[in-house]
């Protein structure tokens, strides 16, 4: 985003909209703020102005974060904070939420988020923010977390393992959670973890019962709801060889043939 001169009354502005509403405006506020030196529609051009010239950013519909001014046009809003201003009903999860927690160090353009309903993907300053629909019975393991003074929801370190598996069924999703789990096993909270996989399908609390095993974790509490049903499920589609404990088929992931 190339970031153009700000005239003393644009700039005078936006530093009121700060201080009266924060960084984050409604196209209301901005109507208001604007409407002692001018019309609605002057108002409407000024808007799309100052979004191009990087001043203000659009988020949705009538909801825009204004620019650092200190800074020429910087914006420092946190994505994880953006990601919950796009959709309300919704928390950041998988790599993003661990990354968050200090369990995933890649850096990604891409936050992808839980949410209840369909939505677009949006992408802002090079940001990818994508939602995957869920039901109402796996929306939890949210924290509500305070960023620069905003409020976002963020899985925790458990929620987000298990939603990489429960939406993520392959070798990818399998290997990443043993990689965490056997890195991080200090740092997981595993009477929350198996709390939160009991309340997943079975196929989800197989996977992770599987996966305990082969990491040395007592998978007991999951044994009990696997052994209330006696059929089959697949950890990944076509997975062919058969676990008689688990009544899972499953293929190794990578990982798992160093246990």
């Amino acid at each position: 985003m190339k970031y153009t001169n700000i005239s003393i009354k644009n700039s005078e502005l936006l530093e009121n909209l700060i201080i009266k509403h924060g960084q984050i405006v409604t196209a209301q506020q901005i109507f208001s703020e604007a409407g002692t030196f001018l019309n609605r529609k002057q108002t409407q051009y000024l808007i799309t102005t100052l979004a191009k010239q990087g001043w203000l950013m659009r988020i949705k519909k009538g909801l825009y974060a204004i620019s650092d001014l200190s800074t020429r046009g910087f914006l420092s809003l946190s994505s994880y904070v953006i990601a919950n201003l796009l959709v309300r009903d919704s928390y950041v999860s998988f790599e993003s939420a661990l990354h968050y927690h200090g369990m995933f160090d890649q850096l990604t353009n891409k936050i992808i988020s839980v949410s209840l309903k369909m939505y677009k993907t949006a992408q802002l300053q090079n940001i990818e923010y994508g939602f995957v629909k869920t039901k109402n019975d796996y929306y939890f393991g949210w924290q509500e977390i305070n960023i620069d003074n905003k409020t976002t929801r963020i899985a925790t370190a458990e929620k987000a393992l298990i939603d990489i598996v429960n939406f993520h069924k392959s070798i990818y999703a399998i290997d990443l959670v043993m990689e965490k789990l056997r890195e991080h096993k200090n740092d997981f909270d595993f009477v929350r973890l198996n709390e939160y996989a009991a309340k997943m399908s079975m196929t989800t609390i197989k996977i992770f019962g599987f996966i305990f095993d082969l990491l040395g974790i007592d998978s007991s509490q999951l044994l009990k709801l696997a052994k209330q049903t006696s059929g089959a499920h697949r950890m990944i589609a076509n997975a062919k060889t058969f676990n008689a404990k688990w009544r899972l088929y499953y293929d190794y992931p990578p990982t798992a043939r160093n246990y």
